[in-house]
């Protein structure tokens, strides 16, 4: 059978960040605005990540695979298509041409069809509803399924093949300025997440599990000897949850002596410094990290746990002295914001001044739990405006407009301190 995993996107989208759902970078209308995009999109150019683990499914069973961008396939038996909120509309007039025009059977995949699965049912043969890996180990044997078909979750994730990057011009693949060591990648040592935040799209698939050690080092190894990987970054939602694991795994990296530059996304009440020291000595150098609200209590109703400030400093003022960029996360317009509250957030994230920091609007997400309790004021029908860079909902404190105000002025403001300049120039020279 021949497969064909259509990528359908514009530049600036990461199809794979927000659980899965999409996002793209938005700031705003003035000149640096549109330059901080310009920047941005220039530098990362990401894999998705689902592709390259069916293909390793489907390659198991002598299919044959490929991955085309933005283009009708005309002599594949099936088109698989992970959709997103971000281009919704554009990816629905791909598969409507390829039902017109083509005889292939269509597939879709992804959170978003997951949880609105009627908004498709009209125009794909089916829809896998759930984490894919189980519903393509019936296809790839020749059990084409028709309509909404639950896929559960993988239990034993070392059970899957490691992800075929050979489909993909993995050459291009990169994560600049955060990790500038090319070729790049992607791998995953875990699934799910173990926090309760209301409005996490993480929450959607599955429960958290994890690869053993020496399943995640097999891979990192065969990531440096086939595809000459220099460096990638852990899409886990939360790496260092389990301490030991974490530790584990960089011991192994030293024992190995894979030579790899790496980062993860965690949470800094999971970090300390001795941890720190060792993840450094095996190659971490990035790490992306929430802190979301300076309020705790505006954190605490959305059930985030907030970190302890102290903590959180220290935790970051170590990992600037040691030659670790960390990139911060910070939501506009959670439940209970208001001006002064944002206000305090920006001011707090300047103070941190870490090498990055990315400001969202918050969006409530479909198949999340904040989705369901504010979803009689969601007034945005657009489902592209899912793009955590636009209100979709109204907020009882602020104006859609204020909220974009705030956002570009949070983003625009962050980058042209001098103090954010001095540190970027003083990095260099060490």
């Amino acid at each position: 059978m021949k497969i064909t995993l259509l990528n359908i996107q514009k530049a600036g989208d990461n199809k794979d960040y927000n659980g899965g759902f999409g996002t793209t970078f938005h700031v705003g209308d003035s000149l640096l605005a549109r330059l901080l995009m310009k920047i941005r999109s220039g530098g990362e150019c990401f894999p998705l990540l689902s592709y390259g683990y069916l293909s390793g499914i489907f390659k198991k069973n002598g299919h044959t695979i490929n991955v085309i961008t933005n283009e009708i396939p005309a002599d594949s038996d099936l088109i698989i298509i992970q959709c997103s909120l971000i281009e919704h509309s554009l990816e629905m007039d791909f598969i409507k041409k390829i039902k017109k025009e083509t005889s292939s059977k269509i597939g879709l995949i992804g959170p978003f069809v997951s949880v609105r699965p009627e908004l498709f049912t009209d125009y794909a043969d089916f829809i896998i509803q759930g984490e894919p890996e189980e519903a393509a180990l019936k296809i790839r044997n020749g059990n084409m399924p028709e309509g909404i078909v639950k896929s559960n979750p993988v239990l034993d994730l070392d059970s899957l093949p490691f992800p075929d990057w050979s489909i993909f011009q993995i050459e291009k693949f990169s994560y600049k300025p955060t990790l500038p060591a090319s070729p790049f990648t992607f791998i995953q040592s875990s699934r799910g997440c173990v926090y309760g935040c209301n409005y996490c799209p993480y929450k959607v698939f599955g429960e958290y599990r994890e690869r053993s050690v020496k399943n995640v080092i097999a891979e990192m190894g065969h990531l440096v000897q086939k595809h000459s990987i220099k460096s990638l970054m852990f899409r886990d939602p939360c790496f260092s949850f389990n301490r030991k694991r974490a530790a584990d795994i960089a011991n192994a990296i030293i024992a190995k002596k894979i030579d790899i530059e790496w980062g993860c996304e965690t949470r800094l009440d999971n970090l300390d410094t001795g941890l720190l020291d060792l993840l450094y000595e095996s190659g971490l150098r990035a790490i992306k990290v929430g802190i979301e609200s300076a309020e705790p209590d505006i954190l605490k109703k959305q059930k985030r746990k907030a970190i302890e400030v102290e903590h959180q400093e220290e935790i970051i003022r170590f990992c600037d002295k040691k030659g670790i960029k960390v990139i911060a996360f910070y939501i506009i317009g959670l439940e209970n914001d208001t001006r002064e509250s944002i206000e305090k957030t920006i001011k707090y994230a300047k103070k941190l001044n870490t090498d990055f920091a990315n400001f969202t609007i918050c969006t409530p997400i479909p198949g999340t739990e904040y989705y369901e309790q504010i979803k009689d004021r969601i007034y945005e029908s657009n489902w592209e405006k899912f793009d955590n860079f636009n209100p979709v909902f109204k907020h009882k404190n602020l104006s859609a407009e204020e909220l974009r105000r705030f956002l570009e002025y949070a983003l625009v403001s962050y980058y042209v301190r001098p103090k954010f300049i001095l540190k970027h120039i003083m990095r260099k020279l060490r």
